[in-house]
Formats: structure tokens, sequence, C-alpha cells
């Protein structure tokens, strides 16, 4: 099988931080190659454009915007054009547990959010301030008033807000169940009884924070594994369906073909690399 790089934070910065800055011209030549993070990605674009596929979707960022990423999203660099901007990469420990659920929704969308010139003007100050100061001990400080830009733009257009703050927990919880158990386990029960709620209360808690019922939400979640594995992997369809947990390879077909449209066969023709 094909691993999918995984790069980690603590290899690149001791801090937990990491800065590029954008420039037409500047070509990412290290983000060309497929790969996924153990950290989080903020992007600020002043001016240009910026193409990434994540997951098997083209985001298509224009300025001026921001964008984020999840850990664990594989991903792959397209191009840019005539891009002026910075992008910030941070461990998830400094994020704060409020601001990873708001993340958490917003990646899933992949869509940029404009920002208004105010704030651009403060991103725009604060991110060479971070890089002239990123071995410092403050570093940290300036990061995390960044994080908050961010989270300021992302929650004014984020009409789930009224959720509490018993729901952020729980959501987090749920989300790293899922990334644990779902190749043995789809039932929404299972994570229900492990989070001691309710299965109704768990689908209450999916469906007001993402939008998605808990169903839809592992479906989702392994439709994903079973692209990632079908694209990257070299092992035959049977031998991924059995990794992913599905014995019954007649039914991890239909499954498949059902949600995505095309045969497991048909997709690894077009996406295999």
């Amino acid at each position: 099988m094909r691993n999918i790089p995984t790069r980690k934070i603590a290899n690149c910065a001791e801090t937990g931080i990491m800065l590029r800055t954008l420039t037409p011209g500047t070509a990412a030549k290290d983000s060309t190659e497929l790969h996924r993070d153990d950290y989080y990605a903020f992007c600020f674009l002043r001016r240009g454009e910026v193409r990434i596929n994540v997951d098997f979707r083209e985001a298509r960022i224009t300025s001026p915007s921001i964008a984020c990423m999840m850990p664990g999203q594989v991903h792959q660099f397209i191009g840019m054009r005539d891009a002026e901007g910075f992008v910030m990469f941070i461990d998830g420990v400094l994020i704060g547990e409020e601001n990873r659920t708001l993340m958490q929704r917003f990646a899933f969308s992949l869509r940029p959010l404009t920002i208004d010139e105010q704030r651009g003007a403060e991103l725009y100050a604060l991110f060479p301030m971070l890089q002239r100061r990123l071995h410092s001990p403050n570093a940290q400080d300036f990061a995390r008033a960044i994080v908050g830009i961010f989270t300021d733009v992302i929650g004014e257009n984020d009409n789930q807000m009224s959720q509490n703050k018993r729901h952020r927990e729980l959501l987090i919880r749920f989300s790293e169940l899922l990334d644990h158990h779902i190749t043995e386990c789809r039932q929404p029960s299972f994570y229900a009884d492990h989070l001691y709620i309710t299965t109704d209360y768990l689908n209450e808690i999916l469906t007001s924070t993402i939008g998605l019922s808990t169903s839809h939400y592992i479906r989702r979640e392994i439709i994903l594994h079973m692209k990632r594995e079908l694209a990257y992997s070299n092992d035959t369809v049977q031998e991924i369906a059995h990794r992913l947990g599905f014995e019954d390879l007649a039914y991890f077909s239909r499954l498949f073909t059902k949600q995505v449209g095309i045969s497991p066969s048909l997709f690894r023709s077009k996406y295999h690399v």
C-alpha cells in the first residue's frame, strides 16, 4: 500500500508555529506532493488567487479572504496567480477547544470567507510581527491574535453559534472516537454509548453544529476513507474493503456506488496515482 506522507509540526517547528509568505512568482514546491499534516493551516490572501485540492475537491481561494485546513485532510497544491499573503501552520494544542470546534465546521465547507478592510489590515500587520518573533517566547501570543481574527470572521458567518459549551465538547470527543473506531463500528449508538448520552441527543448535537445527522456524518467519513484508499493504495478493492471493516465486497461496492455515483473500480481508474 502506498502511504500518504504526514507532515508533523514537531519535526518542523520547536515552537509549534510555522509561517509562509505568499508572493507573486513564488511556488509552493514542497506542497505539490500529495500529503496530510498533523497541524492546522490558516491562510490570509491579500491579493491574487490560490488553488488547492482537498480530499478530491478543488478549493479556489480568491482575495481578499481567509481559509483554513484541518489536521488530517489529504491535500495537494495546484497553483496560484499573483498571490500575496501569508499561511500560518500551528499545532492544535495552541488553538483551544472552542476554536477547534469552530474550525472543524468551517473546514468542512472548503469555503473561503471574504474579510473586511479593517481585519485585513490587522492581519497584514500581525503576520510580519509574528514572522519577526517566530522564535521568541511571545510568538504564541501573536499566533493566537491571528487565530482570534480568523475565528471572529468565521463566527460572524456561522449561523450555529448558539450551540452551548457542552455541545462543543461532545462534538470534539465524538470526532476523536470516530477517527479511532470508524473501521470497526459505524453505528451511532456505539458513539452515543461511549459519550454517555442518548443516540437522539448525539443526533441533535451533530444536526445543530454541522448540519448533518449522525448517520450521515459517519457515512460521509467512511466514504472519504474509501476514496483515499482507492486513489492512493495499490491494494485490491477487496483488500481495501476488508481493511475498512467490510466483510461483504458486494455491499462495499453498492454503498460506494450509491454515495459517489460511480463504482469503486471506475473511481480508481479516474483518480489512482
